[in-house]
């Protein structure tokens, strides 16, 4: 029974890994198209999160109701959606930006922490000062960098996913051996 079930979750695995490849190959040969898809995708779920809360909020109990801020909510992720869908094209073009800001604000806020803890020994400045750099890169060339990092992502999830499906091959193998001395 154990054997049926590891079988199974390997084989829906290995599913999972392929599909995950074919995102990755889109990630590395098609960048653009995949940011472009990404913030659809983001604005899709915005919607369909934003119509949940508004149902929830007129489902659940009245007493719940005087605490619930999901209409709330679910009305502005529905307008937010709705916004990122119309406007998706510019936030292709902002998104980088966006993300170098936060990158460069989240590492300025580990330097602080970092100063502050400058009296302990291996602190990680190498690291911080590589994520600044990268932050600043996003920022003043924002569409190649975004280009690079997706390529980038697209070939670390490649590599990953092949590990994957040889890792399921291997234990599908030790099983199908083990029935094997079993029997």
């Amino acid at each position: 029974m154990i054997k049926k079930y590891i079988k199974k979750c390997e084989m829906y695995s290995m599913i999972i890994s392929i599909l995950m490849i074919v995102l990755s190959l889109c990630l590395i040969f098609k960048p653009v198209k995949s940011i472009e898809t990404f913030v659809l995708l983001f604005s899709i779920i915005m919607l369909v999160n934003g119509v949940i809360g508004v149902v929830t909020y007129f489902t659940i109990d009245s007493d719940e109701r005087l605490f619930s801020f999901d209409l709330l909510s679910g009305i502005t992720n529905i307008l937010a959606g709705v916004l990122v869908f119309i406007y998706r094209s510019s936030l292709v073009e902002v998104f980088p930006i966006m993300l170098g800001i936060y990158v460069i604000v989240s590492n300025l806020l580990k330097m602080q922490i970092s100063i502050n803890l400058s009296t302990v020994p291996e602190s990680n400045w190498v690291l911080l000062i590589i994520n600044m750099i990268i932050g600043v890169l996003l920022i003043t060339n924002p569409f190649e960098s975004i280009i690079t990092i997706t390529t980038l992502c697209g070939i670390f999830l490649l590599v990953s996913e092949v590990i994957s499906i040889v890792e399921e091959i291997y234990v599908l193998i030790k099983i199908r051996k083990f029935e094997k001395f079993i029997k």
